[in-house]
């Protein structure tokens, strides 16, 4: 019969090549053969062209004009970059007037022209300046706010318009051969042929650019000068077909209720990347997901038939439930990405349980809530428990109230709910390595890991050398970047004890307690067969 684990990796390995191969046919499509039946580029490398940025008068104007001339008389900014070649790009800056009239959208279009050096229009996109977003959730001084910052300021469901301060044009710049018969769907409408072939490819899509593009507007006087970015970008023909398809994905996810934070995360996931670094980001989030399965069943497994919790650190799983839960509300509060703050919860609610199994808790409705009572020798781990713990505390306590006390001080923060959290957070950070020491000393005095999960600890580390590499790739706070190396330093040790005290599957600690099986179980042995075989 075939191991759950053993399976799981199969697939996850089957999906990861399926995956592999089609992103390699995405970048890298087949080239059509021959002449006849083939769509070949009617440009070539170095060909010199332009882009025009034109705003009109009126709303209607920007409808109604194609690919022509626009009427002088219809225009009221008209902006070109240098002549640039598609291999290099161009960056153009300039200003433009704001008004309070941006804040209609209709507006606020404009039209982009990728131009030849002959004057020659050979693509054209519709653009729109201002979107309207929740508004940016914005900090303050808990101790010297005059009152003037109330809490409709920070009203979420109220949309505020965004003005779009960096455009970005991306441009085909590799020559790929199509044939007639068979062009990409997604690609399809922005290929435009020509007597020789097709002309250059442009994508222009405002909502799939970064939030730091974009400059929120509500606190912008009249006639404000912004100052606007046109950045014409070459990017590969994988680039474009795959951020075509993800503008598909976007939509289908809206339609399902998806918000546009949480659509933003998995657009940050693909775009802005090379092929192979896309590939193994792929990879490790893959066997993340898979690592992520197997600790969980497996330390659900250990505790669901753990006898007696002997050399195990109850107050480790109280801060390991206690770390979890501030960080699980810290992600809530912050509205992080659902891929983050889902595993987070599982994790919280894991510990709580583990919590009720070290304290022996049982509900029913006959006897309501019942607290089991603790063995002589899980009483004398408790001993050896609280004894480290007390030392600890003397070193914990002052540091995090005085970092509390600058935090309050020198720090911005959104609201008092917000500082209690942060100031937690950054405590479940900073020490959380003082607070996972315990189980070590517990170790050490019982010269001994057969009572740990091995099993679950193992994929917990394989996770924790795959969150070293998230990382130094996602944008993340500091802090939680230290706490990744925190937690590879703490396996490093148990892996030393684990040689220091090796497991004798045959031989029992004081607490009759042997080595784990198979299964990640530690077993207990009777005192008097214990007595026997020590």
């Amino acid at each position: 019969m075939f191991k759950l684990s053993y399976v799981l990796f199969s697939v996850s390995l089957g999906y990861f090549l399926f995956t592999s191969w089609s992103m390699y046919e995405i970048f890298y499509p087949k080239s059509c053969k021959g002449s006849v039946g083939c769509l070949q580029p009617a440009w070539k490398a170095d060909d010199l062209f332009k882009v025009n940025f034109i705003t009109l008068k009126c709303n209607a104007c920007i409808v109604q004009i194609s690919l022509d001339s626009v009427k002088d008389s219809h225009v009221e900014n008209f902006v070109k970059t240098d002549v640039f070649r598609i291999g290099d790009g161009v960056v153009t800056k300039f200003n433009y007037t704001f008004s309070r009239s941006l804040g209609d959208k209709a507006s606020s279009l404009v039209r982009l022209q990728l131009v030849t050096s002959d004057g020659e229009v050979v693509q054209s996109e519709k653009v729109n300046l201002v979107t309207y977003k929740e508004p940016t959730r914005t900090a303050l001084n808990l101790l010297t706010n005059d009152g003037s910052h109330d809490s409709s300021s920070n009203d979420q469901s109220q949309l505020v318009p965004f003005w779009l301060s960096t455009l970005r044009v991306y441009i085909l710049n590799s020559a790929v051969n199509f044939s007639r018969y068979n062009i990409p769907a997604e690609m399809a409408r922005r290929i435009r042929l020509s007597s020789k072939g097709y002309l250059p490819v442009i994508y222009v899509n405002p909502n799939f650019q970064t939030s730091t593009d974009w400059l929120e507007l509500k606190q912008l006087p009249e006639n404000h000068q912004l100052e606007i970015v046109l950045s014409a970008e070459p990017a590969s023909f994988g680039s474009i077909r795959l951020r075509c398809m993800l503008e598909n994905i976007a939509n289908q996810l809206r339609s399902y209720g998806l918000n546009e934070k949480d659509i933003n995360d998995v657009r940050g996931i693909f775009l802005d990347t090379n092929f192979y670094l896309l590939i193994t980001t792929i990879f490790v989030s893959v066997f993340h997901l898979l690592f992520n399965f197997l600790a969980f069943k497996n330390d659900i497994s250990f505790w669901r038939h753990a006898d007696n919790t002997v050399g195990l650190s109850m107050r480790t799983v109280v801060w390991r439930f206690f770390s979890s839960l501030i960080i699980f509300l810290h992600l809530w509060e912050e509205k992080s990405s659902l891929l983050v703050s889902v595993p987070m919860g599982i994790s919280t609610i894991i510990e709580l349980w583990k919590l009720a199994r070290m304290t022996k808790l049982s509900i029913s409705f006959r006897k309501g809530i019942h607290w089991g009572e603790r063995s002589k020798a899980e009483k004398a781990t408790d001993q050896l428990d609280a004894e480290f713990m007390r030392w600890l505390m003397y070193i914990m306590i002052p540091l995090c109230v005085g970092g509390s006390i600058y935090s309050l001080i020198y720090l911005p923060h959104r609201s008092w709910y917000s500082w209690c959290l942060e100031t937690m957070v950054n405590g479940v950070y900073a020490f959380g390595l003082l607070l996972m020491t315990p189980q070590l000393f517990l170790n050490y005095r019982l010269k001994s890991v057969a009572h740990l999960p091995w099993k679950a600890m193992t994929y917990k580390a394989f996770n924790t050398f795959i969150d070293d590499f998230f990382a130094f790739i996602i944008v993340m706070p500091t802090s939680h970047r230290i706490a990744c190396l925190r937690d590879d330093l703490i396996f490093l040790i148990y892996l030393y004890q684990r040689w220091l005290y090796p497991v004798d599957r045959s031989r029992v600690n004081e607490f009759g307690q042997a080595g784990d099986d198979g299964d990640g179980l530690s077993t207990t042995v009777s005192p008097v067969k214990a007595k026997k075989t020590q």
